[in-house]
């Protein structure tokens, strides 16, 4: 078969001693042939050719095809997967789509044995969670509180071990990039309906508190924040910021930092598994810190299982 352009014949004019309803159909099917040919009306409206796919990078072939078939007749005739096109284009408008793609996936599991939430002896007075975000140095931190009834300041990023520091990727075309945040973990432990029988004799029910935080790690808050304390005393601890104390102590939104806090509350909840996911916009080559942290009342031996983090670079 050739594989050069053909040359497509032209149509011979229509005989003049047609019936007259024969020569008006004939005639739409002229019409019709040449606009699908693409030798009349609009080019955009004729009919696509495997050349035309191939010309385009849509599908790849041999010197020689058996078949008008893209793919029966030769096995070398394929359809070119939609990643190796995004590989290629990323970031760049394709006469096709526009594609978007993952550009760079970080992820961090802990022991099988689980992380230990522990919880302060001074908190056993309690009453319930309330008192999470009005502490009075730190007004707006999730993690820290005075619990009214002995003044004790509760910190619950000091109860739990884990986190997870990374550094993003560089970013070919510079500036920030989304990037798709994930933690994800299994609660364990025994809640009581009615923890004044457990030990905490001032709370109505379980309660379980998580707390988590994305900052800029110490080893960039300095360079990128207007100053080395802009967390507090150490400048990667979560449980630091929105110190009153120090004047630039706080979270910058700007550059994706960000902290949450889940209250669970009910025997019914309180030991459901943990799914958090959230987007930031962070800087390219930079190093940031995932921290969490926990306090819970009405739960014996907390803790987490199957903790894992995941940072999933957004390239679009």
């Amino acid at each position: 078969m050739a594989t050069g352009n053909t040359k497509v014949p032209s149509l011979p004019p229509l005989p003049t001693n047609l019936d007259p309803q024969l020569r008006n159909y004939l005639k739409q099917v002229d019409t019709h042939l040449k606009v699908k040919a693409g030798d009349s009306g609009n080019p955009k409206d004729r009919n696509l050719t495997l050349r035309d796919l191939e010309q385009s990078g849509i599908v790849s072939s041999a010197p020689t095809v058996n078949d008008f078939s893209i793919t029966a007749g030769d096995p070398t005739v394929k359809v070119i997967a939609p990643n190796q096109l995004v590989t290629d284009q990323v970031g760049e408008e394709n006469t096709l789509k526009k594609f978007s793609k993952t550009s760079i996936l970080l992820t961090s599991s802990f022991s099988a044995s689980g992380v230990g939430v522990s919880t302060p002896s001074g908190l056993v007075n309690a009453s319930n969670h309330s008192f999470l975000s009005s502490g009075g140095i730190y007004p707006n931190n999730h993690t820290r509180g005075t619990e009214p009834n002995n003044n004790f300041d509760a910190i619950t990023s000091q109860y739990v071990n884990g986190t997870f520091d990374f550094t993003t990727a560089k970013h070919t075309r510079g500036g920030k990039k989304p990037y798709l945040i994930t933690m994800s973990a299994r609660r364990f432990g025994t809640a009581y309906a009615n923890p004044s029988l457990a030990g905490w004799p001032n709370a109505t029910d379980p309660y379980w508190t998580d707390t988590i935080a994305l900052m800029l790690h110490s080893d960039n808050v300095g360079t990128i924040l207007p100053s080395s304390y802009s967390h507090g005393a150490t400048p990667e601890s979560m449980e630091n910021y929105n110190n009153s104390l120090l004047g630039s102590s706080f979270l910058n939104s700007n550059e994706g930092e960000i902290q949450l806090s889940n209250f669970r509350r009910g025997i019914d909840v309180v030991l459901n598994p943990m799914y958090v996911s959230f987007v930031s916009n962070l800087r390219s080559e930079t190093k940031y810190r995932l921290d969490l942290g926990a306090l819970t009342t009405g739960i014996t031996n907390p803790q987490y299982n199957a903790l894992i983090y995941t940072v999933q670079g957004l390239t679009t």
